[in-house]
């Protein structure tokens, strides 16, 4: 299909979506997978009738499905008594030309969604809850959200000890408005999946980015790294592994749970800022 062909008919698709459509759509290509739960938190709070906004919800989902702009997935998280709340959605590739058409970045190339493993959609789902919270606080007024990068738009790249290219992986970033202060964080969400030695080595790649420079020369300060971790025994080995950085490194990392993820990004706790001299 050539270009215009292609601007044409995302056009018109775009003359058939409401506003809250594509808004819909922006987080679900931003956030790449996400409950129907989530988006009924983000998009439908303003009605108040809870049958009435499940229906809402439902309608909507499934008309965003039949255009072929969202994917539902097989599986559902929290099982089937969770009920449609419980459903997964992905971007379609059409998606993600239609949110770039919209935000005048032309029409980026885009392949057919495929369902992956249980494990990375739980994990980034996770990921999507953190920032689903994070809209609720701010609407209570407890936090200013200025910015959300999910996946891949957090990662960093930077010299290493060696001269080497490395990439750094959060699973996000977050910059908070608390009161007068801007509170920046690099979020992990830890499902228990990984041994210690890939744990070890993501802390050192995160010692290694601080000590090079490279954000505190950017932003004027380096963020926390807030380290959800679901279970009290998978904690003790993180803060093993970050005991064993050295007393240098230790102040950059925060370990939680998802009770205490909020509160975490919130605190006011920072690290050094080496490498401003």
């Amino acid at each position: 299909m050539s270009g215009r062909r292609r601007q044409d008919r995302l056009a018109a698709l775009a003359q058939t979506l409401s506003e809250r459509d594509r808004d819909i759509l922006q987080d679900v290509v931003r956030l790449r997978f996400v409950t129907a739960g989530h988006l009924a938190r983000l998009h439908f709070t303003a009605i108040s009738q809870p049958l009435t906004r499940i229906r809402r919800v439902q309608r909507t989902l499934a008309r965003l499905v039949a255009h072929g702009l969202l994917l539902r997935l097989q599986r559902r998280v929290g099982g089937v008594r969770a009920g449609s709340a419980s459903f997964t959605y992905a971007p379609s590739a059409e998606a993600i030309r239609l949110v770039g058409f919209l935000a005048g970045d032309g029409i980026p190339s885009a392949r057919a969604t495929h369902e992956p493993g249980t494990s990375f959609v739980d994990h980034t789902v996770a990921a999507s809850e953190a920032y689903v919270q994070l809209v609720e606080a701010e609407r209570t007024g407890r936090l200013e959200l200025l910015q959300h990068q999910a996946e891949p738009d957090c990662w960093r790249y930077f010299l290493g000890p060696l001269g080497d290219a490395v990439r750094l992986r959060p699973d996000a970033f977050v910059a908070l408005g608390i009161g007068p202060l801007e509170q920046r964080s690099f979020v992990e969400i830890d499902r228990g999946s990984e041994g210690s030695a890939a744990l070890r080595r993501k802390l050192r790649t995160y010692a290694d980015y601080w000590r090079s420079g490279a954000e505190q020369h950017q932003h004027g300060t380096f963020p926390r790294v807030i380290w959800q971790v679901e279970h009290p025994r998978r904690g003790a080995v993180l803060r093993r592994l970050v005991t064993e950085l050295g007393e240098e490194t230790q102040p950059l990392f925060v370990v939680t749970n998802p009770a205490g993820l909020l509160a975490a990004l919130c605190g006011d706790q920072r690290p050094p800022n080496r490498g401003l001299s």
